[in-house]
């Protein structure tokens, strides 16, 4: 395991996580939640293997001028575009400043995002559910992209994330044993953006993103 920062995607296991969970992702039939879903992963990872079936796909054909030109740019690494900043408890317990990809408006515009983002956020809660296992970091990668959802403005049940929190605490060893198992107290930060994730997961968003152009609404919150 690659280990070098106590944030949530500060090792290869949570960034393996994060991966797996977006590779399990695949690209509807139905034209809009095809375009919405490129739209998703080109913001959640521009590198996202399914980016590059986005040309041969039938979906792609059947989408209006604007859509199918936008889900194009979408797909190619190399495209140019604005990330997306996040806020900054967020970029305290990720490790980064803003998504690793980038905002392509008129598909996050789409009402079908709110559909894709709540499925992958069911796809991490489930992963969650299963329980926490001391000193294992591959979790943080699914805290951290429940997190960037959040961001979004797709919420958790705040009732499920305090059972999650609860969990991870019983989990926690007492002080002392703690201080004799991890002696550079790295399991103890790590924890503590752990915690902070949950309390972010609590809480009900800043704003709604999906649907609506992320950017304008961005620029709008910085304003006021």
């Amino acid at each position: 395991m690659g280990t070098w920062d106590t944030a949530l995607y500060g090792s290869d296991d949570a960034l393996d996580a994060r991966g797996d969970l977006i590779a399990a992702i695949g690209l509807p039939d139905e034209p809009k939640l095809f375009a919405a879903c490129v739209g998703m992963l080109a913001l959640l990872d521009p590198t996202a293997d399914q980016l590059v079936q986005v040309s041969a796909h039938p979906a792609l054909a059947q989408l209006p001028a604007p859509l199918h030109e936008a889900a194009g740019v979408a797909a190619m690494v190399g495209a140019s575009g604005p990330t997306l900043p996040y806020s900054a408890q967020a970029k305290q317990v990720l490790g980064i400043d803003g998504s690793f990809g980038r905002v392509v408006e008129p598909l996050l515009e789409l009402r079908e995002t709110i559909a894709l983002a709540r499925a992958i956020r069911e796809r991490c809660m489930k992963v969650i559910g299963e329980g926490f296992v001391y000193g294992e970091t591959a979790i943080g990668g699914v805290l951290g992209l429940l997190v960037e959802l959040r961001e979004l403005g797709v919420a958790c049940n705040p009732d499920v994330v305090d059972e999650w929190h609860a969990s991870f605490e019983r989990l926690m060893l007492p002080a002392d044993d703690e201080a004799d198992r991890d002696p550079e107290q790295f399991i103890t930060h790590w924890a503590a953006n752990v915690r902070v994730a949950f309390e972010l997961l609590a809480t009900q968003p800043d704003q709604k993103l999906l649907g609506s152009d992320p950017t304008r609404e961005r620029r709008s919150k910085r304003a006021r």
